[in-house]
Formats: C-alpha cells, structure tokens, sequence
C-alpha cells in the first residue's frame, strides 16, 4: 500500500489542536501502523502454526506503507513543519512535480507498481477510522465523499489509473465525484465504516472535512472536540466543564504539551487534596479535587486529537480514576466524624467504599457478560449515568452541601445513592447476562 497526499495546497499548513492538516494524515498513518504492529506481535506468540501463518500474513498486509509521497509546490523548500519523529518513523518521500492534481495523482498511480493507493488532500481533516477502512478493509478502487456544503472532502483507494476525463477536475473532491459517476471506481458509504466507537461509548458517523480557512478550521474543531466526549458520562463533564476543558485544550495544543504532563499533574492534585480533606480544609481541598477533575477531562481529549494516545497514558489515567475516589471519602468521613472512627459519619464512609468496590465489580462483570459497557448498553443507561454515584457527581453534590452547612447529611445521602447505584448495576448484570447465555444457547 501507498500513500499520495497533495500538500500543494495552502492549507495544508492550516493547524487544527496544534497539528498541521499534514502532520495529522501522517498521525493517522502511524496510528494505523501501530495497531499493525501490535497484531503482528500478538501473533508472535500464537502457537498454531496454521492460524499463525495466516494472523502473520495479515499483519504484514496491514502494516506501514512502503511509501508516502507528499507533493508540494516546485518551488517550496523542503517542509520544517512536519516532526522529526515523523520524518524517522514513517517512508515518507517528498515530490515537487508541476502540473494538476489530476495529472500529478495520475503520475504517481502509473508509478506505483500495482500497488493500491490512498490518496488524500493535504488541506482536509480524515477520520481515522475511513483511512483504516479504506486501507485494510476496502476491496478494489473506491472513493469516501463527505458531503458537507463548502467543508466537503474526499479519500481515495485507487489499484489502477484513473480514466480519461474530458472534464477540468482540479481538486481530489471533483476526482472522487466524477470517478464515482462514471462509474470507474464506487462509493464507500457511511454504513460501510464501523460507527461505533467503544471507547467514547457511542456512534458517531465516519467524517472528513476541508479546512480552507480560519472559520472552518474554528468550525471542524468544534466538532473534533464535541465528538471526543462520551456518549455516556456525568453531568458536570457534559455540561458543566466542556467552556473550561475547550480553552484549556487550545492553550496546551499551541504550547506542545503532552498528555502525560496534563495527568501527571492531575493525579499530584488528586492526592494532594487528601490532607486537606481529612483536616476540615475543605477551600484549598476542593480547589485541587476540581482541578484534578478538569483535567481528568483534558487529557484524554488532548492524547486522542493530538494522536499521542499510549498504553501509559490509559494506565495512569484510568488507574488513578480507579484508586482514588476512597481516599476521599475516608477523608470526607475523618474529618466530618472529628477524627472519631467510632463515629456514624467515619463508618458511613467505610460503607461508602465498599458499595464503590461492589460497583465497579459489577462494572466488569458486565462487561465481561456482554462486551459492552454497563453505563451505554441501552437508552437507559446512558441516562442513569448522568446522575449517578460517581466521584465528579458526589463531589459537586458535597460542594454545595458544604456551602449551606449541611456536609453530613449530605454525606448520608451520598453514602446511600452509592448502595442504590450498586443495586441498579447489579440488577443490569443479572438481566442482561441471562439474555446473553440464552441468546448463546439458542445459537448454539
């Protein structure tokens, strides 16, 4: 497989989160590589030998392109604003030849060698997952249009030239379109890419933009950041902290920082807000749990529209949304209590751990059950996860009970909407793993 982007564009210098629209291509590319590379070593240790064979065959079907060419102008120097990790990692070449996009693509499919080609406009934003479809899973030449008014955009998978054309078609957009009708090459449609994002928890309908100016690179950033929330989650993160998160994310993608550095700092706050909490300081606690909490919604987007998503990242990130919440309780309860474990608060806060212990259990199991997360599995869930027993919930709520005096009633409550969040989750996991066993019986 090959890669052609056409960089001769100025837009293609256009920065959307930090990253020039060719520098994204080429992160996409190397995103793809890296789950290549992954199956390959899985395959490593796969000890049948015929299903080794074959896992081996696809892997290096599916690995890196043996070539990137990106065409630029005759007269552009060679480009500074690609990174140099890129420069290493990736085949790219870097091609000045004169002429119309047609003809320039033209050239570079009679060159390929029979290799199928994905051919890009360096002045569009492509979904990930259309560029991994149209690489590993398309058959035969096919074009991705995203009709989308003056924002439309297309990707390509061509295995032989393109036919000759009586028309003008400057643009890949036109290319696409006029090869689709005249029915050289068909259409990939947006029910042939998967739309389902597990991670996110929800659908989302493959996409790819043009970004010729500022109003819609302003435009396709929105949309980037709104399609990297969940589709399940609280209601703080969806609607109290996105304005935050959105100038948080501008500020660290213009200054290059890393993920790593966002939740590094995060879980710092976290534990540091412990102290206070179990020594009745209860200001500069909650100023360092909701900076901690802001920023546990900055990092994950920041990793995923930068492309710089790694097993560490989701280790120390989910890890630390795992551990932490009982430390805070037992410090909510220490210092509500005096100090007194004897006291009904402190014990509250022992039983408020356990039912949080018994409800992530039931969280896995769930998923375990049905390969679904329990807070998206149905209309239902995403709904109750808006409001249930989570640490972002239960902090907002001790919040204002705090304000008003009332922190330990609160605390009750909160203690008690845990126990009625466990017994929800446990009543999901025995309802939906009984469909699930009789749905496999029946198939058997």
């Amino acid at each position: 497989m090959r890669v052609w982007i056409d960089a001769t564009h100025p837009g293609s210098r256009m920065r959307v989160f930090g990253l020039t629209l060719v520098e994204r291509h080429l992160r996409v590319i190397a995103a793809a590589e890296r789950k290549s590379r992954a199956l390959f070593n899985a395959v490593q240790s796969v000890g049948i030998d015929g299903a080794r064979r074959k896992l081996e065959a696809l892997a290096a079907s599916h690995g890196r392109p043996s070539e990137i060419a990106i065409e630029i102008s005759p007269d552009d120097p060679e480009p500074d604003w690609i990174p140099a990790d890129l420069l290493v990692a990736l085949p790219i070449r870097w091609v000045r030849e004169p002429g119309t996009t047609r003809e320039r693509l033209q050239r570079a499919l009679r060159d390929s060698g029979g290799e199928p080609t994905i051919a890009l406009a360096g002045d569009t934003v492509v979904d990930d997952r259309v560029f991994e479809h149209l690489a590993w899973q398309a058959a035969g030449s096919t074009a991705f249009i995203h009709d989308d008014g003056p924002s439309s955009a297309a990707a390509l998978r061509l295995e032989e030239p393109l036919p000759d054309s009586p028309g003008t078609t400057e643009t890949l957009l036109e290319i696409a379109r006029e090869c689709v009708r005249m029915g050289a090459i068909k259409q990939t449609q947006a029910d042939d890419v998967e739309s389902y994002i597990k991670k996110l928890r929800r659908d989302l309908a493959p996409f790819a933009f043009q970004v010729s100016n500022d109003v819609s690179r302003r435009r396709v950033e929105r949309f980037l950041f709104d399609s990297n929330y969940k589709g399940s989650t609280d209601f703080m993160t969806k609607w109290v902290y996105p304005p935050l998160v959105w100038r948080i994310l501008h500020f660290l993608t213009q200054r290059s920082v890393k993920p790593n550095s966002v939740t590094f700092v995060g879980i710092v706050a976290c534990f540091s807000a412990v102290p206070f909490f179990a020594t009745g300081m209860w200001v500069p606690g909650l100023v360092l749990a909701y900076l901690m909490s802001v920023l546990d919604s900055v990092d994950g987007k920041l990793a995923r529209l930068t492309y710089q998503s790694s097993a560490q990242g989701d280790v120390l990130d989910h890890g630390m949304d795992l551990v932490h919440p009982p430390f805070w309780y037992w410090a909510w309860g220490w210092a509500l209590s005096g100090g007194d474990v004897g006291a009904g608060v402190f014990q509250a806060s022992m039983w408020m751990v356990v039912f949080y212990i018994f409800d992530r259990v039931m969280e896995m199991l769930f998923t375990a059950g049905t390969g679904k997360s329990i807070h998206g599995y149905s209309a239902v869930d995403a709904r109750m996860r808006t409001f249930i027993s989570r640490r972002n919930v239960n902090l907002a709520v001790f919040t204002v009970a705090l304000a008003f005096g009332m922190a330990v009633p609160a605390f009750y409550a909160i203690v008690a909407w845990q126990a009625a969040s466990a017994l929800f989750h446990l009543s999901r996991v025995i309802k939906f793993w009984n469909v699930n066993e009789t749905e496999s019986l029946t198939t058997r």
